[in-house]
């Protein structure tokens, strides 16, 4: 009697810290966490820089220095859906560029302009996930 009292209270509590000791990060509607699309919008975000300055991608070589996140506000709705990156001059610490995405299929597209999507609308509502300058404020 006392060995099956045990054995079901070991299990209990090797399922309680499996519990507790799981995935932390909250995983947006794509399974990606917020921690990886942040990621994936910084490198976008570097890319396009890079893009528009015609040199070869090397995010040594931007403005920004190695850094762009701590540069950076991040904002993000709909769990991730919608994502907008505000980016900082460090020298003059105002906005430089704002940029929106809309994350599909686990890839982040520009949709600055897009006629279809209404940003203001989407940034009335209430944000999922906000961080400013690399400190993470809401997630």
């Amino acid at each position: 009697m006392h060995k099956h009292v045990l054995k079901i209270m070991v299990l209990m509590i090797f399922s309680i810290s499996l519990v507790a000791c799981g995935n932390s990060e909250a995983k947006t509607n794509n399974n990606l966490t917020y921690e990886n699309i942040v990621n994936l919008a910084i490198e976008k975000v570097e890319s396009e820089i890079a893009e528009r300055n015609n040199i070869e991608y090397d995010s040594s070589s931007i403005d920004y220095g190695n850094d762009l996140r701590s540069s950076s506000d991040i904002t993000m709705w709909e769990n991730g859906k919608y994502i907008k990156v505000v980016v900082y001059d460090k020298e003059e610490d105002d906005e430089k560029e704002i940029t929106h995405y809309r994350l599909k299929d686990d890839e982040l597209v520009n949709i600055n302009g897009h006629p279809d999507i209404d940003f203001d609308s989407i940034e009335e509502q209430e944000p999922d996930y906000i961080e400013e300058k690399g400190k993470i404020i809401k997630q």
